[in-house]
């Protein structure tokens, strides 16, 4: 094509050396100036058209080469050679089968454990002496709180400390008769069998019989002389030597002292039990008066008087016993009931307090109440019952998730929220939760049920298509659509896609979809 371009502008050169001849000097100028223009583009098309079929016909070879390439490869699979394999940290997790329940997240908040969590209150009027605690302490159950000084106190422990004097008296009094009345009947006994007064004398030397031993001993003696006399005087009668009005007279005198004998008796035996029982009723007046004093201390005290009555380990008067009153009848010590953490304190040392003020907050915050508020939409989990296990995720630990147990579900709605409380108990050992932090409720809306699951980080997505990669042997890994279900706690249901035991790529997996995606654009 060049060649015949130079040839033609030869030709062309000879034909206007002809015509130069024939016009003028000017004018034959221009007109080769024109012809010389023309073959040069003339030249230049005939090049372009010649490199451009040249190279057209190269980009069509490659294009056919890259389609023989496309055709033999598999647009789902993807292999990576051993460094690309390395770098791409993959691990493999197996599709399993989990217990999964449809479940709603509702917002709670954490509270005290009402069953671990008391205020300490005064049940009587004073004067704080002492403080022996501050915010933040730790203390064990019967630890010394708050002392205090009460006038009211002081003269409700006088009051115990007398009647338990006079009971002390009215029992050892009515011992005493009771003794008595025992000794009595054994000697009236002894008499009616009339034993020697000389036996009964060494017989009852230890027996306790009051000021009756001496009448009844006198009346016994004067029976037992009067019985010989007239035994003697009977006996002298059959000889005729005594008058009938001596013998007459010495059995009188033998049934009167009988007479007297019983009459003594029956009188010291009535007066016996009479004093008896009297000392028997005024020991159990003393002791209900007692007791009426001791609740009145106890009155006084409050949840001290359990404290002091524990400490005292069951003494016979435990809140106010002779061993256990403090130096001062009117000193007060409020103790731990429970051992938990000082959390708050109103008072200081010195201070006047009244009936029913919070002197100081105690709690034990091992354990804590998740309050949550089941609205309409989450009704469903009113299946719940105590001890069912909720999954709780407080909002200060990032995505840690705790587990909590049901404590109870309310049984009215609130008029002003439309809500049933959901109370639950959670553990806080490590002491890292705190009352008053908000937290999310996990919620169940429907009963458990079993799935195949595999981890959230298995699942990628693409064009609107969810997937996952599987091992497919020698470093190569294989695409598989797969059709979701619920998500819930790093897990993810597959419905369609995948079988139980099936290894997937949990880590790793973006680096493989980022390589099938370069393959495809190639």
């Amino acid at each position: 094509m060049i060649r015949r371009s130079i040839a033609q502008c030869l030709v062309v050169r000879h034909s206007a050396a002809s015509f130069h001849r024939g016009v003028s000097g000017m004018k034959l100028r221009v007109l080769t100036g024109v012809l010389v223009l023309t073959v040069a583009a003339v030249a230049v098309y005939g090049g372009r058209h010649y490199f451009s079929a040249a190279v057209t016909f190269g980009i069509d070879q490659s294009q056919k080469a890259r389609d023989d390439v496309a055709a033999d490869r598999d647009p789902k699979a993807v292999k990576l050679p051993p460094d690309k394999l390395k770098a791409a940290d993959i691990i493999l997790t197996k599709a399993v089968t989990t217990v999964l329940r449809l479940e709603n997240n509702v917002p709670g908040r954490l509270k005290y454990d009402d069953r671990r969590h008391v205020e300490v209150r005064t049940a009587t009027p004073g004067i704080i002496t002492a403080v022996c605690v501050n915010p933040g302490d730790k203390v064990k159950a019967g630890d010394v709180l708050i002392k205090l000084s009460s006038s009211e106190v002081g003269n409700a422990r006088a009051d115990v400390l007398q009647r338990t004097s006079e009971l002390k008296l009215a029992v050892e009094n009515r011992d005493w008769e009771k003794e008595i009345c025992d000794g009595l009947a054994k000697l009236t006994d002894a008499i009616r069998e009339r034993m020697p007064i000389e036996v009964i004398k060494k017989d009852f030397k230890h027996v306790t019989l009051g000021k009756n031993r001496e009448q009844l001993l006198s009346a016994y003696s004067d029976v037992l002389l009067a019985e010989s006399l007239a035994t003697a005087v009977e006996e002298n009668a059959k000889s005729g030597g005594v008058s009938g009005r001596i013998i007459e007279e010495r059995i009188n005198n033998r049934d009167n002292a009988e007479a007297t004998l019983l009459t003594a008796l029956e009188n010291l035996t009535f007066t016996a039990k009479v004093s008896q029982r009297h000392a028997e009723t005024q020991a159990e007046d003393l002791e209900r008066r007692l007791s009426i004093c001791q609740q009145a201390v106890q009155t006084l005290l409050g949840q001290s008087a359990a404290d002091e009555a524990s400490a005292a380990k069951n003494d016979t008067d435990t809140s106010v016993s002779q061993k256990e009153i403090p130096e001062s009848l009117s000193l007060v010590q409020l103790r731990a009931p429970f051992a938990g953490t000082i959390e708050r304190r109103q008072f200081s040392p010195s201070e006047r307090v009244a009936v029913g003020d919070g002197l100081l907050t105690l709690a034990d915050t091992s354990t804590l109440w998740v309050y949550a508020d089941l609205r309409e939409r989450e009704w469903k989990a009113l299946i719940l019952k105590p001890g069912d296990e909720i999954r709780v995720e407080p909002s200060t630990l990032g995505k840690k998730t705790l587990s909590a147990r049901v404590h109870f579900v309310g049984r009215e709605v609130d008029p002003l929220t439309n809500a049933i409380p959901l109370v639950a108990v959670i553990d806080n050992a490590d002491g890292e939760l705190r009352p008053g932090m908000f937290v999310q409720v996990a919620v169940p809306l429907a009963a458990s049920r079993e799935a195949l699951t595999v981890p959230e980080s298995a699942v990628l997505e693409h064009d609107q298509r969810t997937f996952v990669f599987s091992p497919d042997g020698d470093g190569g890994f294989r695409r598989i659509d797969i059709i979701l279900g619920l998500r819930m706690n790093g897990i993810v249901e597959v419905i369609s896609g995948l079988s139980a035991g099936e290894q997937v790529v949990s880590r790793g997996g973006f680096y493989l979809k980022s390589e099938l995606l370069l393959e495809g654009e190639e």
